[in-house]
């Protein structure tokens, strides 16, 4: 009789479990805390006169009782290196320590989006070993051709990002960040406000 009860629950535990490999969705970040959901560090990165910070705000956040990602830009479009105004953004690491993380299985990056104005606009960069080695990323196109309404509003809305836009080893990745470059700025200067939610791999 106890084994009558236990084979059926034991098959119903692997079904779910396969059910939810089978998904193949891997939450990259709640924004519930500064590390991400392997435990990588998740900050700011600048180089004056342009400068970013970041918050984990619970007011307006998309998920209720959670908290979002607030990054506060400042790109400046003169000086610093090359003239150019320096470089801001956010960024999450995916490695640990020298191991990276293997996305290989997953085909699109997906996030919540909403800005204070609804004249943000940023570029999302991805990594590899290769790219995380030169100290940079290869940058997508403007956030707006992944969102439904073609540019960041004030409301929430889904960016999906297909992977194969950035041409990489997705078997050894590295960081996703968020880039304020200077082509996506009239005279290649913006300051503002982001909020991002819910960063999944899919």
């Amino acid at each position: 009789m106890k084994q009558s009860l236990f084979f059926p629950s034991l098959v119903a535990c692997l079904l779910s479990l396969n059910s939810s490999v089978s998904a193949e969705e891997f939450a990259v970040s709640h924004f519930n805390k500064r590390q991400n959901e392997l435990g990588g560090n998740s900050s700011v990165y600048q180089q004056a006169p342009s400068k970013a910070m970041v918050t984990l705000v619970s007011d307006g956040a998309y998920d209720a009782g959670g908290k979002a990602l607030k990054v506060d830009f400042d790109k400046k479009g003169s000086g610093g290196p090359y003239g150019k105004g320096g470089w801001c953004g956010f960024y999450t690491l995916l490695k640990q320590d020298e191991t990276y993380f293997d996305g290989s299985r997953f085909k699109t990056l997906h996030f919540q989006v909403k800005g204070t104005t609804g004249e943000e606009n940023f570029k999302v960069g991805l990594a590899d070993k290769q790219w995380d080695q030169l100290g940079d990323s290869v940058k997508s196109e403007e956030i707006g051709k992944y969102l439904p309404s073609g540019k960041i509003t004030t409301e929430w809305q889904e960016a999906v990002i297909p992977l194969e836009a950035f041409y990489l080893d997705y078997t050894e990745l590295a960081s996703i960040v968020i880039a304020f470059e200077t082509d996506v700025f009239p005279q290649g200067a913006g300051q503002g406000t982001v909020y991002i939610d819910e960063m999944v791999l899919k």
